[in-house]
Order: C-alpha cells, then sequence, then structure tokens
C-alpha cells in the first residue's frame, strides 16, 4: 500500500530519511508535484526526483528517478510534465532552459538547479544558460556534458 498524507510537505518528507537526504526543492502545480533530492548528502551528490499526485484531498508518492526528463501527468492525457536539474556552475545564481522556443528560468539554490515545466507534451527540456556573477553563460550541451563527465572518470582510474 502506498502510504498517504494530508499535506504535500509530509509526503515529501516521508520520501527519504531526512538524517540521510536532503530536500532541495519542490515545485507543486494543481493536484502534481516534483521534489529533487540529494540522496547522499556530504558525499558527492546524488540526486534523486520523485513525483507526487494529489487524488482525494491526499498526497501520495508516484514515480522517481536519478534522471531528468518527461513524465505523464494523466494515463488519459498526452501532457506531462518536464524537468532538468542538475549542479550548477560556481557562483550560478539562475538558470535558462528551453522548450519549444519558450524561455524559462528559475533561481539556484545551494548549488543546485531545478527546473520544471507543467502541462508540457513529450519532450526534453533544454538549459541554455546559467548567470553567473550578473552574466549570462552558455551552458553545456549535453554532448559536451557527457565528454566532461568522462573525462573526470578517466582521470579517477588507476593508470
Amino acid at each position: 500500500m502506498i502510504p498517504e498524507f494530508a499535506t504535500l510537505d509530509e509526503a515529501v518528507r516521508g520520501s527519504f530519511p531526512l538524517d540521510s537526504s536532503r530536500i532541495l526543492g519542490v515545485r507543486e502545480h494543481g493536484d502534481a508535484a516534483v521534489a529533487l533530492f540529494d540522496a547522499r548528502p556530504g558525499a558527492e551528490s546524488y540526486l534523486y526526483e520523485v513525483h507526487y499526485q494529489r487524488q482525494n484531498g491526499q498526497w501520495s508518492e508516484g514515480s522517481s528517478s536519478n534522471s531528468a526528463g518527461w513524465h505523464r501527468l494523466e494515463l488519459d492525457s498526452d501532457l506531462g510534465v518536464a524537468t532538468a536539474w542538475g549542479e550548477a556552475p560556481a557562483g550560478a545564481d539562475r538558470v535558462r532552459a528551453e522548450l519549444g522556443g519558450q524561455v524559462l528560468e528559475e533561481p539556484v539554490a545551494n548549488g543546485v538547479y531545478l527546473v520544471v515545466w507543467w502541462d508540457a507534451p513529450p519532450s526534453t527540456l533544454q538549459v541554455s544558460a546559467f548567470r553567473v556573477k550578473g552574466e549570462w553563460v552558455r551552458a553545456p550541451t549535453i554532448q559536451e556534458h557527457l565528454q566532461a563527465q568522462r573525462e573526470a572518470w578517466l582521470r579517477t582510474r588507476p593508470s
């Protein structure tokens, strides 16, 4: 049985033990919500997204993932929620993302960004820039990000 809670806050706090995780952000839209957690605070971050829904006045946890992306909100609809999140560059205070030619800006908090686009068709949010010290700086492409991860991994391998 999936636990139900009277408030979204209770549902979010019930997802992970708070002594071994950290809530980084929560976004709510009608009867749906998304929360981003660091499931390994104090060590290398392990970001994890959890979806919630409200039915009959009660909030419960839905699907979850260790990657951002698109999530269907209702079985009989082609609309859902698109998410993008991750660690921001040092000194960043805002992030800019694009979807279908529209732009959304969100704050960066604790070095992490969370962008949530509601009522979106199946799609991928593209993070395009970060504001660092008052200047907008182009965000790395997915390919550049993956290449940087590969290079960091190769540096940690024994010779």
